[in-house]
């Protein structure tokens, strides 16, 4: 009686899929109830057939959510079963100061830290390889309890490492919710190995899957800047590595040879011609060892090393040219000259192709739109199910508007232009009570607007999204803003309030999606799209357009977050009628084109309130 409209069509094909030892991906809208629906059916089948359930999802926050709904199965079915949460390994440990570091920093730091015998929690917690008698005892005071999100798990493990207790838990459970890192990164191998299990005995559940290709490229992309390497001359220098910072200021002259060779602000570069400079000054394998024992020296003392950092990227500049970008860049930042070479990787099914030996792949997402494209260039086979399913809530509680006389096109970015955009916004927002997120393609663009209506709207707060914010800072401007009246958030599409943030309540009741995010037309958005074009016949579409659609809807998707809100999402941009860019929008998505917003504002709240 409890399941809604759509998740029990969404339970019967993750039956199926699971029956069948087939991938579904599944564009599964908000308010379906996507956590409950597919964890039901596969928590089940995993303990009829002695399978495990990755369930990876990519914020902390969503976490929480998966092991309340485990938690709820549990006491409602009466059924056994052990399950944990483990997070990124940095977020776990105890040193303090550690959050500062980039993942693959702190990974070094951690290696060196156990290498030496200098972390007391690692020693606390193991003793010849195998849990401690105390942190035995932890671990099974943790079983004991009903799951436990990985915060809670934290909490039990004072003066040991909560992520070496979470691994040894995990060797006994059912479910283990992760992160994508754990299973879409050069680590997954290891892990897997630790807690004994195989991929082909794995559901592998994906939550929030829209994020999944550009998690991967991240991941497997790497960079090396002049400023990371005037930091390690230091570096080296107070180590009283001489020799060495001598090496690496070569390294870094290399730099400015190859930007006196071209004159432009971007090049391709061929990966013997790097190798080639470096070795002007020492064989290239021989400097990676000697900065990577360096390195080892720095983190004894201290936790980040940029010698190591140029070590890590000149090992992977070695890496294969075939679905990775070589791009040397030339950036100006605050009057000084920034210089990288940056290996970009094009391609996600270097690590997502393995995944396919899995029993069953379930993505699920509530933008996978169109969900072909994902299955392509995820490297997915053709008989994997993908499929949309309609939202459950009320269609009448949301109207979409598009305005057809704008864009967002660089070649239109003139004053007349953001003069219309900048009317457009006051009127809407003069029809409307009620707090109202507007959502801008740039910093830059979102700036240029605010400046020409912050003066017309003296009597409305307005929040300016901060770029490179704290996760602190966001948070206290986002409560601060459902807690104002009529407010106003200026933010970015892709940004931190667009994308994995609930605005509870019925909070917003207006969205406005100005324009279209489209990727800036450099030599990584040319080569993703030329990558694309090549594999599939559909480069524009897949490494330009489509992206662009899914942030927009991400951000139009913030307003309606239960069956009893009712909000109005308006899209400022002529393409969105565009054949070619319509292709990405829901098929069921029903909307009015009009140059009046505020006639339709005004007849949809008076239905409301009648």
């Amino acid at each position: 009686p409890n399941v809604r409209k759509g998740q029990y069509e969404l339970m019967k094909d993750v039956e199926n899929a699971l029956e069948s030892k087939k991938s579904l991906i599944a564009n599964a809208p908000s308010g379906i109830g996507k956590t409950a629906a597919t964890l039901c059916p596969s928590l089940e089948y995993a303990l009829l057939n002695k399978k495990t359930i990755f369930f990876l999802t990519p914020k902390h926050s969503q976490h929480k959510i998966v092991i309340d709904t485990l938690r709820r199965i549990k006491e409602k079915f009466n059924i056994d079963f052990i399950a944990v949460d483990i997070i990124g390994k940095k977020w776990l440990c105890p040193v303090s100061g550690i959050e500062l570091l980039s993942t693959q920093d702190f990974n070094e730091y951690c290696a060196t830290m156990r290498k030496n015998e200098r972390c007391i929690f690692y020693n606390n917690t193991r003793e010849n390889g195998d849990l401690s008698e105390n942190a035995i005892k932890i671990a099974e005071r943790i079983l004991s309890e009903k799951p436990l999100h990985a915060e809670e798990i934290k909490s039990f493990c004072k003066g040991f490492c909560p992520y070496e207790i979470a691994i040894e838990i995990a060797k006994e459970s059912c479910v283990i919710v992760c992160d994508y890192y754990h299973i879409f990164s050069l680590v997954r191998e290891k892990l897997l190995s630790r807690i004994n299990k195989y991929i082909e005995d794995s559901i592998i559940i994906v939550d929030e899957a829209h994020n999944l290709p550009e998690r991967i490229r991240n991941i497997l992309s790497f960079r090396l800047s002049n400023i990371t390497l005037k930091n390690a001359e230091k570096e080296a220098r107070r180590f009283g590595f001489d020799e060495l910072a001598e090496k690496v200021s070569f390294i870094n002259e290399a730099f400015e040879n190859l930007r006196r060779k071209r004159n432009v602000n971007e090049f391709f570069i061929e990966k013997e011609e790097f190798i080639r400079e470096i070795e002007n000054i020492e064989e290239y394998h021989k400097i990676i060892e000697e900065l990577e024992t360096a390195a080892e020296h720095v983190r004894e003392e201290r936790k980040r090393s940029f010698l190591g950092s140029t070590a890590r990227f000149l090992y992977y500049w070695q890496g294969e040219d075939e679905g990775y970008a070589r791009i040397f860049r030339r950036e100006s930042d605050e009057d000084k000259e920034k210089l990288s070479i940056n290996y970009i990787c094009l391609d996600p099914t270097i690590l997502s192709k393995d995944i396919q030996d899995a029993h069953s792949v379930i993505l699920i997402s509530g933008t996978l739109n169109p969900t072909e494209m994902y299955r392509d260039i995820l490297g997915f086979s053709k008989e994997t199910l993908c499929k949309s399913y309609v939202s459950s809530f009320p269609p009448e509680n949301r109207l979409n508007l598009f305005i057809p006389d704008i864009t967002t096109e660089y070649k239109n970015r003139n004053e007349e232009n953001f003069r219309r955009i900048s009317n457009y916004l006051l009127r809407i927002c003069s029809s409307i009570q009620g707090n109202i997120a507007i959502f801008f393609p740039s910093y830059e663009f979102r700036d240029k607007i605010y400046f020409m209506i912050k003066d017309s709207m003296k009597d409305r707060i307005i929040f300016l999204e901060i770029q490179n914010s704290t996760k602190e800072e966001k948070m206290k401007m986002l409560n601060s803003f459902m807690t104002t009246k009529n407010a106003i958030l200026l933010g970015i599409q892709g940004g931190s309030f667009s994308e994995g943030v609930d605005f509870f309540g019925g909070v917003l009741k207006c969205v406005v999606v100005v324009g279209l995010s489209l990727g800036k037309p450099d030599l990584e958005t040319k080569s993703l799209i030329n990558y694309y074009e090549k594999r599939f016949g559909k480069g524009r579409e897949y490494g330009y357009i489509y992206p662009a659609i899914r942030r927009a809807l991400q951000a139009a998707g913030r307003c309606i977050r239960s069956e009893k809100d009712r909000a109005i999402v308006i899209f400022m941009d002529k393409r969105f009628l565009w054949k070619n860019y319509r292709t990405a929008l829901p098929i069921e998505m029903e909307f009015k084109v009009t140059k009046d917003p505020e006639i339709y504002i005004k007849k949809f709240f008076e239905f409301s309130e009648s």
